[in-house]
């Protein structure tokens, strides 16, 4: 079973619905999709947030994708010289993998499973390319979004949701949560303007944003965060519409 199957799992043993989950964990009702859909992996501080609101642990949430390792800081490199395909940056990474302690290896060993079983369970799913930036968009205080060469092409999932989407951006912060949370990758549809109450990406005298639209202000959801108030001679515009995540 994958991470996402055992959230799944257990959140059913506990008799919760996914948003009364969302709601504990503080997220959306989506993003609780996602993981149990693998379509995404609960970073650091949410993955706390998830043991505790399923009374569990990574033993049990990682308990399929965990295999013993040797600690293979004690193999010879003669067998490395022997694989004619090894990259010098795969020889890098080898050569600090052997130079880590016990707890390093187990932390490594541990990622590296996770992650091929996840791209491994992904192999049927479709994907296409869309434009996302290299500067992530504040839920806090602002970032500059960069310029048409601050760009790359990034694989997301098929979905009908995601094309209609025109780019997409990284978040950064906390002020949108639970709706949107830190590190999440938000979908866009371009837009010179959004409807009062409507997400959108804003950009004021340059750093751009990701908030509701309240008209003569910026409004985040988290109510730890003020309002951004326009002031005159503010640069203000809108560049798109969210219209889902990844």
């Amino acid at each position: 079973m994958s991470i996402g199957d055992r959230i799944k799992q257990r959140r059913k043993e506990l008799k919760l619905t996914q948003p009364r989950l969302a709601e504990i964990v503080g997220v959306s009702k989506g993003t609780i999709g996602n993981y149990e859909s693998n379509l995404c992996s609960p970073n650091e501080k949410i993955l706390f947030r998830l043991f505790s609101a399923l009374e569990c642990d990574a033993n049990f949430l990682y308990q399929d994708n965990i295999t013993p390792q040797k600690n293979k800081r004690n193999e010879t490199k003669a067998s490395d010289k022997e694989n004619k395909h090894i990259t010098p940056k795969e020889s890098e990474l080898l050569d600090k993998y052997r130079g880590l302690d016990e707890h390093g290896v187990r932390v490594v060993d541990f990622v590296i499973d996770e992650e091929y079983s996840r791209c491994s369970e992904n192999e049927d799913v479709s994907f296409i390319k869309i434009r996302h930036s290299f500067y992530k968009v504040s839920a806090g205080r602002g970032f500059d979004l960069g310029d048409e060469d601050e760009w790359e092409e990034i694989d997301i999932p098929d979905t009908p949701e995601s094309r209609k989407a025109d780019f997409a951006l990284t978040i950064k912060g906390d002020s949108m949560e639970p709706a949107y949370s830190d590190g999440e990758i938000v979908l866009v549809k371009a837009q010179s303007a959004v409807d009062i109450g409507e997400t959108g990406i804003f950009v004021v005298n340059g750093s751009g944003y990701i908030k509701k639209n309240g008209g003569d202000r910026l409004i985040s959801v988290n109510p730890e965060y003020g309002d951004i108030l326009f002031s005159e001679g503010d640069i203000i515009s809108c560049a798109g519409k969210v219209i889902g995540r990844v």
